[in-house]
């Protein structure tokens, strides 16, 4: 070990007490200064390292306090995804359950209006004291009405549940817009108003009897609100595509409330029982059917002055000919006096109604509730033509009746089926059959036009 020097002697033995009185009473007060610092550094970092573990401590409490705050929170949250799973599926499942109802319901309920509408249309057909064909005009205006609140339910069903496809085919303008001008230019007239039609040469590509329901619909709404002036149905070339307007000079719609028309059960400007038309589905059917077939709507209007509802169709290079240009069956008179007719239902009041109408037409009239009657009724001759209800007792369907009484009497009877099924399993299956088809209620005078034809 070095040897220490000795001043460094001295001082060590100043600190270790040694030495001299003198010398170590030198050192003390150094020394004791020196201690004292020492220990104040000490205490303040024991005071530092005691508020250091209280902050870590109730840090640790504040974790532990949020991530249980959180765990509660994680799963409320599941907790309500949960009860908005558990009430989306029965929202689903009472949206369906109402659709199957509503179908089951509006299918019942037109049955029985069928029979009526058929009784009215035999009684309008009469000669009646004046007193009594007025009441009988208001029965028919009635059952209309009911009739087109039923089929608004039944299409606004069927569009919410996605069954309605779309059937496309090739149709010249002119040959589309014609029944809406033939139909709509007595309405019109007779709210005091001018109906306009601009055509041009033009074919469209497009489901004939969706399309037609659009532009009835917009049709309709001109007529009803508008009080003076004109209607105007056009088309319009838009590239690729044809524009079919409806314009009119009537009340118009606020900005604000472009939008809200398009809702269920909404009818802009009606304050009065007697004002009110319908139940306010029509232009969400219109909505909905545009969204099938992916055609785009839109709608301008300027209050006081008007208003012009449009849709965009596909616009074919390629144009069929005329209806008129056809060949067609030659018809002479009236067909229908002396024809052997054969009517299947299952529901009695509807064989008696189309018996009493058919009856008035002149015909020989064969009813029946199924295939056995049928066949018992007919006494081994041959119908000229059947008329049969699609759903029949015991899940028989009224095109198994018409083969079997093809097969049966060797020959290709003509047949029309008349329903309340609007599905399109029902048209898939009379394409198969041959036979056109008739909604419920039937309306008689396009089951006179049918019946002239097929029997012409």
């Amino acid at each position: 070990m070095a040897k220490l020097s000795d001043d460094q002697q001295r001082a060590l033995a100043g600190l270790l007490g040694l030495g001299n009185q003198s010398a170590r009473k030198s050192h003390y007060p150094e020394l004791t200064a020196r201690l004292d610092e020492l220990e104040a550094e000490r205490n303040r970092y024991i005071r530092l390292n005691d508020e250091l573990e209280q902050r870590v401590a109730a840090r640790t409490d504040e974790l532990l306090e949020a991530n249980h705050n959180l765990q509660q929170q994680i799963a409320q949250r599941e907790q309500v995804e949960q009860e908005l799973r558990d009430a989306r599926d029965a929202a689903q499942a009472a949206n369906r359950s109402k659709d199957k109802y509503l179908a089951a319901a509006s299918h019942d309920l037109l049955q029985p209006l069928n029979a009526a509408r058929l009784l009215i249309a035999t009684l309008r057909e009469r000669q009646l004291p004046s007193v009594e064909q007025v009441l009988v005009e208001r029965t028919h205006q009635a059952l209309e009405g009911a009739e087109d609140l039923l089929t608004d339910l039944l299409d606004i069903s069927r569009l919410d549940q996605a069954a309605v496809k779309p059937d496309v085919a090739l149709y010249r303008l002119d040959e589309l817009f014609a029944p809406l001008v033939s139909e709509f230019q007595s309405v019109a007239q007779a709210a005091g108003l001018n109906l306009r039609v601009h055509t041009g040469c033009y074919a469209v590509s497009t489901d004939l009897r969706l399309l037609t329901r659009i532009l009835r619909n917009f049709l309709s709404n001109a007529c009803r609100y508008t009080d003076e002036g004109c209607i105007l149905l056009g088309a319009r070339k838009r590239g690729k595509g044809l524009r079919l307007e409806v314009w009119d000079t009537g009340r118009g719609i606020a900005a604000d409330r472009l939008e809200a028309i398009f809702l269920e059960f909404n009818q802009l400007d009606v304050g009065r029982a007697a004002d009110r038309k319908g139940v306010g589905l029509g232009l969400a059917i219109v909505e909905r059917i545009a969204d099938v077939l992916r055609y785009p709507i839109a709608v301008r209007s300027w209050p006081g002055r008007g208003s012009m509802f449009s849709i965009e169709v596909p616009l074919s290079d390629e144009m069929p000919l005329p209806i008129s240009q056809l060949p067609v069956q030659p018809t002479t008179g009236n067909p229908l006096p002396g024809r052997r007719l054969l009517v299947i239902d299952n529901e009695v009041s509807i064989l008696e109604s189309m018996r009493a109408l058919l009856g008035q037409w002149g015909c020989e009239v064969v009813t029946a509730t199924d295939q056995a009657g049928a066949l018992l009724a007919l006494e081994g001759r041959a119908p000229e033509l059947i008329l049969a209800d699609y759903h029949l007792d015991h899940g028989v369907v009224g095109c198994q009746v018409v083969r079997h009484l093809r097969e049966h009497f060797e020959q290709k009877i003509p047949a029309v089926i008349i329903t309340a099924d609007r599905t399109d399993q029902c048209r898939r299956a009379l394409r198969r059959l041959d036979a056109p088809l008739l909604n419920k209620p039937v309306k008689p005078g396009k089951l006179r036009a049918v019946l002239s034809q097929m029997l012409g």
